[in-house]
């Protein structure tokens, strides 16, 4: 009996719920083959489909969990992007991924990539040799400048624009152009998005 080890790395119950729903509909038919869902936040070291939300901004930061996953494994990426980033702007561990847009990509479009995927995972490819696309030399990911870690810091534990410039003894303004310059650094279009990034900081630590 093969057993196929899936990750559902998403906060979205309904998501979570319908994946689950077309895996084991796609496998119920399948002799010798069972299915095991997981949703770890540790490792990715013996999953071999991985499905892994994207929040705003995430694109451009480095994703250890992703980079260590098993080599060959199949990975998804569930986003909310209307056009991705160009290639050179993406973490190398989010090269040689899946994008499936959640906005816009249909039902039958995922069915295709789970049918694909369960069948790349039943009967693995060969690969001795660590992928490129997990090596971090050139990897295009961004970091914050110390002045920007300052202003994120302080969002993160809530505090607003005055406090936090009043803390680090600067005006209202420069603090604003260290917010609008994680913006443009990231991606991020508006607030809400900004709010969603600095609440993966904090679960990163």
């Amino acid at each position: 009996m093969k057993t196929i080890n899936i990750a559902l790395n998403t906060r979205s119950a309904f998501i979570r719920d319908a994946l689950v729903y077309m895996v084991n509909e796609l496998t119920q038919d399948r002799p010798g083959v069972q299915v095991s869902f997981s949703s770890r936040s540790d490792t990715l070291a013996h999953e071999d489909i991985i499905f892994s939300d994207l929040l705003p901004g995430e694109i451009h930061l480095c994703n250890t969990l992703i980079k260590n996953r098993k080599p060959g494994s199949s990975v998804i990426i569930l986003h909310s992007y209307d056009a991705l980033p160009e290639p050179d702007c993406i973490v190398n561990c989010l090269r040689d991924v899946i994008f499936f847009a959640i906005k816009s990509a249909s039902v039958a479009q995922m069915r295709a990539i789970i049918e694909k995927a369960l069948k790349s995972a039943k009967n693995p490819p060969i690969k001795l040799l660590k992928d490129p696309g997990l090596i971090c030399n050139h990897c295009p990911h961004q970091t914050l400048s110390r002045s920007q870690v300052a202003v994120a810091h302080g969002l993160i534990h809530g505090f607003d624009i005055g406090k936090i410039s009043a803390i680090n003894k600067v005006s209202i303004k420069t603090t604003t152009y260290h917010k609008s310059k994680i913006m443009e650094k990231y991606r991020l279009n508006n607030n809400h998005d900004f709010f969603q990034f600095m609440n993966l900081l904090r679960e990163r630590g």
